[in-house]
């Protein structure tokens, strides 16, 4: 896994779980609310025509020419206004990519150009992991551990696939349309030590389902 950290450690450094935890970049009881970038929050749609190639060889250049682009992505306004709502409640941000960590940097340029609030770490692909993306979130997720509140993707399928390992997961869609006081409920209701235990559902989940909330508009300010 590749840890880009914005306030501890080094950058674009390669990093397992173990080293995440050491470095005590989230600690108490804060909790993480972890982004997923490309189909969230970034739009790189505009360049997907660069990945042509038939080669194995020509596959790794046509990724390379799409990767060179990351800091050209149109941003993705909702998911945006939903990553401010978590931070201005408190919550820990942590964007997560399946980018490879060579393009962290402009991954970093690109989150701050755009007005995002500081992460306070960004879990990017270490270099030969060839991993479906979904493995690669979840060995995010692990690194982040019991801190962890919630995953925020854009893909159903990923979502589904976390929450069947004991993620709270949750699609992008069905967050942004909360007001602010749903929204804590949904993410800072649960987290903190001890709530994820990795291996099927959170001890919370097993003692009460998710409340079903309705549909509103995210608003910055008060609840």
């Amino acid at each position: 896994m590749g840890v880009c950290r914005s306030r501890a450690g080094g950058r674009g450094a390669g990093s397992s779980a173990g080293d995440v935890a050491r470095v005590g970049w989230v600690s108490g009881s804060e909790r993480v609310v972890m982004f997923d970038i490309d189909g969230g929050l970034a739009d790189l749609s505009a360049f997907t025509h660069l990945l042509s190639g038939e080669s194995e060889g020509g596959r790794r250049q046509a990724w390379q020419r799409f990767f060179d682009h990351v800091g050209r992505a149109a941003v993705i306004e909702p998911g945006r206004d939903l990553v401010e709502a978590a931070a201005g409640l408190g919550l820990v941000v942590v964007y997560s990519t399946t980018r490879p960590v060579s393009c962290a940097e402009q991954t970093r340029s690109w989150l701050g150009d755009n007005g995002f609030p500081s992460g306070r770490a960004l879990l990017c692909r270490s270099r030969g992991d060839v991993r479906p993306a979904v493995e690669v979130k979840v060995g995010h997720c692990r690194a982040v551990g019991s801190w962890l509140s919630g995953f925020v993707d854009d893909e159903p399928d990923t979502v589904e696939a976390l929450r069947s390992g004991g993620v709270r997961a949750h699609a992008f869609d069905e967050l942004s349309g909360l007001r602010v006081g749903e929204l804590k409920a949904v993410l800072a209701a649960a987290g903190g030590p001890g709530a994820w235990t990795g291996n099927g559902t959170s001890r919370r989940e097993r003692q009460r389902g998710t409340p079903h909330h309705r549909q509103g508009r995210v608003a910055q300010g008060s609840p």
